[in-house]
């Protein structure tokens, strides 16, 4: 039985153990715990100084057992990495180094899917983000050598009229306002060569390939990137498109 250790967004009843628990019962046995510190405020000079309590929260993990770890929130890798993809790599590599054991970091799973299918231009969908949260993640980006298109939020896509009722979701966002949102930002791009879906409060599991389908593109999700590096380090297939009374494919 493999044994996974997940390190959770702070302040969030995060769902990434349910989700590889459905998808792999009797395959696996996932733990968690949240990212410190109590009280965390999700500016972004604690999101950059964050790689110690990414570290103990790692090391609290290997010693219930972990043997890989995956780490929810992409910002975590862009922001602490010192907001270059080398850095994020750096930060991923000595983690891992000093636990252990191999840490995933979420941002470094969307780079490593990015740089899989060798795209340079891509149609950014960050649904819930905020005006500067949209900010951080074009810069960051960008500074990468990638060319954004789309880059509309809920609220800039009318979807949610307000970023105050997008926060009120508490993350809560259903596959109609997602597909809405990747849909509208296609029709603003015109050199697109995938759609990255950034935020892991975006759950796109159980319908991802059935829209990279229907669109014809590509789609990066922030907890589909994740979830298929944790598939490849511990050798499971993966198993998207879940509905619990249809199976997986």
């Amino acid at each position: 039985m493999k044994r996974l250790g997940i390190i959770a967004a702070p302040g969030w009843f995060d769902p990434t153990a349910n989700e590889f628990l459905l998808r792999h019962s009797g395959q696996i046995d996932v733990t968690q715990t949240i990212l410190g510190p109590p009280g965390f405020d999700w500016s972004f000079a604690s999101i950059r100084t964050s790689e110690p309590h990414l570290l103990d929260a790692a090391r609290l993990l290997v010693e219930a057992g972990c043997e890989c770890i995956a780490q929810v929130g992409p910002a975590f890798a862009y922001q602490a990495g010192g907001g270059t993809i080398a850095g994020a790599l750096a930060l991923g590599q000595r983690l891992s180094e000093a636990a252990g054991v191999p840490v995933l970091l979420n941002g470094c799973a969307v780079l490593d899917s990015l740089k899989a299918i060798g795209v340079h231009t891509f149609t950014a969908v960050f649904p819930y983000y905020n005006a500067e949260w949209k900010h951080e993640f074009c810069q960051f980006m960008e500074r990468a050598g990638y060319a954004l298109e789309g880059c509309k939020t809920f609220v800039d896509l009318g979807i949610i009229p307000t970023q105050a009722e997008v926060d009120l979701r508490r993350y809560r966002f259903t596959e109609v306002e997602v597909l809405s949102a990747i849909e509208a930002n296609l029709r603003s791009s015109y050199y697109s060569q995938a759609v990255v879906v950034s935020g892991s409060g975006v759950r796109t599991l159980s319908w991802l390939r059935r829209a990279q389908a229907d669109i014809q593109q590509p789609i990066i999700s922030a907890d589909g990137a994740l979830y298929s590096a944790v598939c490849q380090a511990l050798n499971l297939p993966e198993r998207m498109n879940c509905a619990v009374e249809n199976g997986f494919d």
